[in-house]
């Protein structure tokens, strides 16, 4: 019986642990994502990627911002917020990141802009 009770606590114990954040679970990602897709995306907190991609969400809540260049192409800025909350006092926090997907519609600049379609 005592074994029981012990192996019983022992079980909440660890069960319990798997709420503690930062314990367990993916991180949360940013998905970044550009028309015409192969923008270099840089995110204010650190971290670059091709799109379309996906980079870890910065560790601390507030706002942030993703910049997209692309070759012949206006550099676009948007702004993203990351904010940590909890549902219920007992459980883990959740980390959201808006918007997400992040998308990027490039603009042609220059002779791009001008070029005439076919």
């Amino acid at each position: 019986m005592r074994k029981l009770l012990l192996l019983t606590v022992c079980g909440a114990v660890v069960a319990g642990c798997s709420q503690i954040p930062g314990l367990g679970g993916d991180p949360p990602k940013v998905s970044l994502e550009s028309n015409p897709p192969g923008a270099n995306a840089s995110l204010s907190s650190g971290g670059s990627c091709r799109t379309p991609c996906t980079l870890p969400a910065p560790d601390k809540t507030g706002d942030y911002n993703v910049t997209f260049g692309l070759a012949g192409h206006t550099t676009q800025t948007i702004p993203i917020k990351v904010s940590v909350k909890k549902e219920n006092w007992y459980s883990s926090e959740t980390t959201t990141v808006e918007p997400n997907p992040v998308n990027a519609l490039m603009q042609p600049t220059g002779a791009a802009a001008r070029k005439p379609k076919s």
